[in-house]
């Protein structure tokens, strides 16, 4: 079953507006590092669509048949792949920068490592694994916009809502990053200080 069927062609209008200058930063920061993207859990297309107004060569994998269908309906431009991004049917070191945008917090902490595990499979020695998610805590973050949130992270059903606490617990993207194998330092901050965006690298040969 596609938990995002129901919601596939709202998301954009949803969350498009709030979500633009993390992706445009995310972009730009993946500009750097040249090349092929692999964006993992790339929903509608949202960050594609940035990187590929920058030149970027971008293929997306996501696992709901209904997201990929609007993306490739709104950002034809880039490859998408229906598959299971913590178990990629794709050979090693393909690309030169990983993308995760808004992913982590909604998996299981296994699913979030074994995403994070396959980051670092397909990127390239020396290359970049960027990660937007939510920060557990940090300094000078906004109650009002911590309190929004986490309502809309309620309203996002249950299960999601679980899985969100489960993630903030457990520390964010850092000590997920970590266990992956993923050395990360948090780049920029955003939304009050509540999401980071977070860049690993490899050793180069």
């Amino acid at each position: 079953m596609d938990e995002y069927g129901r919601i596939a062609t709202l998301y954009d209008p949803l969350v498009g507006a709030p979500l633009r200058p993390i992706h445009q930063a995310m972009a730009e920061r993946l500009a750097k590092a040249g090349g092929n993207i692999l964006d993992l859990c790339c929903g509608t297309g949202l960050l594609a669509r940035q990187a590929l107004a920058l030149g970027l060569s971008v293929t997306g994998v996501d696992l709901s048949p209904h997201m990929l269908a609007v993306a490739g309906r709104k950002r034809p431009g880039a490859t998408y792949i229906l598959a299971d991004a913590a178990a990629l049917p794709l050979p090693d070191h393909g690309f030169n920068a990983v993308s995760i945008s808004f992913a982590l917090h909604e998996k299981p902490l296994l699913t979030a490592r074994a995403i994070l595990t396959e980051a670092r499979r397909m990127i390239q020695p020396g290359g970049l694994v960027l990660v937007a998610d939510y920060i557990s805590a940090g300094p000078n973050q906004s109650w009002l916009t911590g309190r929004a949130i986490r309502m809309v992270e309620r309203l996002a059903g249950r299960e999601h809502h679980a899985r969100f606490l489960d993630y903030m617990a457990d520390g964010g993207a850092l000590p997920l990053l970590g266990r992956a194998g993923l050395t990360a330092r948090l780049e920029r901050t955003f939304m009050d200080g509540w999401v980071g965006l977070y860049a690993a690298s490899t050793p180069a040969d």
